[in-house]
């Protein structure tokens, strides 16, 4: 009789352990979602800037993916000061990637090309991961003060 309640106490276990195969892919896919702190670059030249994290992000997700749910959280966050909600941001450039070191740029390298809002251009082939840093801004207002460097304050 015991070895019945036994065999039935194993078979339970195996049934736990099935039941919470839904819980591994729920924490497969959180390891798939990404934090990325986004620097929101009012003024080039007297360097105004905001920053807002953003959570839950797929990795998988496109540069326009990222600029619905930016323009999104603008819309409805009470963090970003009102100057920011009212310009239209079209570019990023990843500004740090984790754990790697930080540029001597006071807001982010002039130098090369920004990515813009309407590319198609996944994450994960940016090389953004996990705490990547990017900073978004005015396409024309980059373009501007990397012609002509300026800084007041």
């Amino acid at each position: 009789m015991q070895k019945s309640s036994h065999m039935s106490g194993r078979s339970r276990s195996w049934r736990r352990i099935g039941a919470s195969l839904p819980i591994l892919e729920a924490l497969t896919q959180m390891s798939q979602s990404i934090t990325v702190p986004v620097t929101f670059i009012r003024s080039f030249k007297y360097r105004t800037t905001c920053y807002l994290p953003l959570s839950n992000i797929p990795q998988s997700a496109t540069v326009k993916d990222l600029f619905d749910r930016i323009h999104h959280e603008v819309k409805i966050s009470s963090v970003i000061p009102s100057p920011f909600k009212n310009l239209c941001y079209d570019a990023l450039k990843v500004r740090h990637k984790a754990f790697n070191t930080k540029s001597g740029e006071l807001l982010i390298d002039l130098e090369g090309d920004p990515i813009p809002s309407n590319s198609d251009l996944t994450l994960e082939s940016l090389g953004i991961v996990n705490e990547t840093e990017v900073a978004v801004f005015k396409m024309s207002d980059f373009l501007a003060q990397r012609d002509n460097p300026e800084f007041l304050w």
